[in-house]
C-alpha cells in the first residue's frame, strides 16, 4: 500500500527539520573556525613583523627564498556520494636523493676540491687527494631540517619567526576544515531546497 500524501508530507517535514538543525550546527562551527583562522593569520603576520624588527627588514624577506622551492604540504580532496567534498592536508615526506645525481655531484665536488688543492700548493708541492665519500654517506637521506624554510633565514632564528611558522601551519589545517564545512553546508542547502519544493508539490496535489 502506497503511503498517503499526508504521511509523505509528514516525513518531508521531519527531514526538513533534521536538515535545518544540521545546517545551523554547521554554520555555527564554520563561524568559530573562521574566527580561529583569522586569529592565526593575524598572529602569524604579527610574529613576522616582530622578526623583521629584531633581524632587519632585509633579513626576513623574499631575498632569502630558496631558488627552487617545493611544497611541504599537499591538499587532498575526496567527494562523497551526496556531492560533499572533504579536504585533508598531508605533509610531504623527504625523499631519498637520486643515486646517479648524487654520484655525479660528488664527482664534480671531488674534482673541484682536488683542483683547489693543486692551485694552493703549486706545481712543486705535494697534492692532497680529497677523501672519497663512502657509499653510506652518499646514500644517506636528506634530513627534514635541511628543507625547513626557517633555515633560509639563518641557523639561529628568533622565537617569533618560529611562532609565525607554527601559526601559518595551523592555519593551513584549519583552512582545509573550513573548506570542508562550506562544502557540507552547500550540499545541505541544496537538499533542503529540493525537499521544500517536494513539500509544496505534495501540498498542491493534495489540495
Amino acid at each position: 500500500m502506497a503511503p498517503s500524501v499526508e504521511e509523505t508530507v509528514k516525513d518531508v517535514n521531519v527531514r526538513l527539520d533534521q536538515l535545518l538543525l544540521r545546517l545551523m550546527d554547521d554554520l555555527e562551527a564554520l563561524e568559530e573556525k573562521r574566527q580561529c583562522l583569522n586569529v592565526l593569520i593575524e598572529k602569524g603576520w604579527f610574529c613576522l613583523s616582530q622578526s623583521r624588527y629584531s633581524m632587519g627588514n632585509k633579513s626576513v624577506s623574499s631575498l632569502q627564498y630558496k631558488p627552487e622551492m617545493t611544497p611541504s604540504v599537499f591538499v587532498q580532496d575526496s567527494t562523497a556520494e551526496d556531492g560533499a567534498a572533504t579536504f585533508t592536508v598531508e605533509r610531504d615526506q623527504p625523499q631519498k636523493p637520486d643515486k646517479a645525481k648524487e654520484d655525479k655531484l660528488q664527482e664534480v665536488e671531488n674534482i673541484g676540491a682536488a683542483d683547489q688543492v693543486v692551485r694552493r700548493r703549486g706545481p712543486k708541492g705535494p697534492t692532497k687527494t680529497p677523501k672519497p665519500t663512502t657509499t653510506e654517506e652518499s646514500e644517506k637521506p636528506k634530513s627534514p631540517l635541511a628543507d625547513d624554510p626557517l633555515r633560509w633565514f639563518g641557523v639561529l632564528v628568533p622565537q617569533s619567526l618560529r611562532q609565525a611558522q607554527s601559526n601559518f601551519q595551523q592555519g593551513i589545517l584549519l583552512a582545509a576544515e573550513v573548506a570542508s564545512l562550506q562544502s557540507n553546508i552547500e550540499v545541505t542547502r541544496r537538499e533542503y531546497r529540493a525537499l521544500l519544493t517536494q513539500k509544496k508539490r505534495e501540498q498542491v496535489q493534495s489540495g
